[in-house]
C-alpha cells in the first residue's frame, strides 16, 4: 500500500535548509555523546580551543562552551567561505565573542608550538594525501598534557546498505565489495586521501608518544520507513528524493573521474561497465519506490573519535610507517 505523503516541512526555505544540514551534521554525534566526549577530553573553563580544518565549525560550537568562561575558541580553514557561515553559525549559538577564525594551511598551522589546550580535527585526514604531517602539526601547537582528537572515517568497505526495493545477491554484494576497494584503493594511489584512515590514527597518537590514546565510534544510524512522520525522516527523505533527482547521481556527470579511480585501483574496463550497469538498474528500482512512497532503507557509516593527550615531559617522537 501506497504511503506517500506531502512533507511537513518547506525545505526550500533557506533558514529551515540551514537548519536541516545543521542537524544531519549533528547527527554524527548525540548530545549524549558531546557530552561524554567533553569529560574524556578533560575539558574545563578557561581552555583555549582549536579546531581545525574547521568548515562551518561544528566541533568548535559543539565542545567550546565547555571551555567556558575564559576559554577561546579558533577555527582554522583554507576555505574562507566556509569562515564566513562559521561565523555566523558561532554568533547565532551566543559564541561570537569567544570564537574567532583564521585562513590557513592545517600543513603548516601559523600557530606557535604549544598554543592549544586541545586541538580538534573532523572529517578532514580522509581527504588529506599526508593526513600524518597534519596530525604532526596538530600535536606542535598542543600543549604538553593538552588533549589532541581526531573526528574521521574508519571504513572497512562491504557495507552495503539496506534498501526495501534493492536486494543484491551474494554474488552481487561481493562483486560490490571488491569493486569499493578498487575505489579506495585508486584514490590512495592518486594521494586524494583514505576513508579507512581512522584505523591507523590510534597507532600514529602513540607513535607519537601520546597518552591515554582511546576511541570511540558514533552511534547514529541513518534511516527512514513509511510513513516518514518524524522532522528526521522528513529531513532524510528529503535529501535521499534530491540526490536521486539529481543527473549526477550515482556520479553519472563524474563517471569519467570515479572511473579513473577504479582504474588506478585495478579495476579492468569490463568490471566498470558491469558496476554502472548495476548502479543504473539499481536507481530504476529506487526510483519506482520513492515515487510509490514505499521507500526504506538504512544505513550506517564507520566514523571514529580517537583522542590522546601529549606528554607533559617532551619525548622524542618516532614516526610510524605511512600505511600503504
Amino acid at each position: 500500500m501506497s504511503t506517500r505523503g506531502k512533507l511537513a516541512i518547506n525545505y526550500g526555505d533557506d533558514e529551515i535548509r540551514k537548519e536541516i544540514l545543521e542537524r544531519q551534521r549533528q547527527g554524527m554525534w548525540t548530545p549524549e555523546q558531546i557530552v561524554s566526549l567533553a569529560k574524556h577530553f578533560r575539558l574545563r573553563p578557561g581552555m583555549k580551543l582549536l579546531d581545525a580544518g574547521c568548515g562551518h565549525a561544528f566541533s568548535l560550537r559543539a565542545l567550546g562552551p565547555y571551555c567556558l568562561p575564559g576559554g577561546r575558541l579558533i577555527g582554522l580553514d583554507r576555505e574562507s567561505e566556509l569562515l564566513v557561515t562559521a561565523r555566523e553559525l558561532s554568533a547565532k549559538e551566543g559564541l561570537g565573542e569567544f570564537a574567532s577564525f583564521r585562513v590557513g594551511d592545517i600543513f603548516a598551522m601559523p600557530f606557535d608550538d604549544d598554543s592549544f589546550d586541545i586541538t580538534l580535527c573532523q572529517t578532514v585526514f580522509c581527504h588529506l594525501d599526508r593526513p600524518e604531517v597534519a596530525l604532526d602539526e596538530l600535536v606542535r601547537v598542543t600543549r604538553p598534557g593538552g588533549c589532541v582528537a581526531v573526528f574521521d572515517n574508519a571504513t572497512s568497505g562491504g557495507g552495503i546498505p539496506y534498501f526495501s526495493a534493492h536486494s543484491p545477491t551474494f554474488a552481487g554484494r561481493c562483486f560490490a565489495y571488491v569493486m569499493e576497494q578498487r575505489y579506495h584503493r585508486g584514490r590512495r594511489k592518486l594521494g586524494l586521501g583514505d576513508f579507512a584512515v581512522g584505523f591507523y590514527v590510534p597507532g600514529w597518537l602513540e607513535a607519537r608518544g601520546l597518552e591515554d590514546v582511546d576511541v570511540r565510534q558514533n552511534e547514529k544510524i541513518c534511516w527512514i520507513a513509511p510513513p516518514y512522520r518524524s522532522f528526521a525522516q522528513q529531513v532524510e527523505l528529503q535529501r535521499f528524493r534530491e540526490r536521486m533527482a539529481s543527473k549526477r547521481w550515482p556520479n553519472y556527470e563524474s563517471r569519467a573521474h570515479d572511473t579513473a579511480l577504479l582504474r588506478a585501483g585495478g579495476a579492468d574496463e569490463g568490471d566498470i561497465e558491469k558496476s554502472w550497469r548495476g548502479q543504473r538498474r539499481m536507481v530504476r528500482k529506487l526510483r519506482a519506490s520513492l515515487a510509490a512512497g514505499e521507500l526504506a532503507y538504512s544505513l550506517r557509516t564507520s566514523f571514529w573519535c580517537i583522542w590522546g593527550f601529549k606528554p607533559q615531559r617532551r619525548r622524542a617522537v618516532r614516526r610510524s610507517h605511512r600505511h600503504a
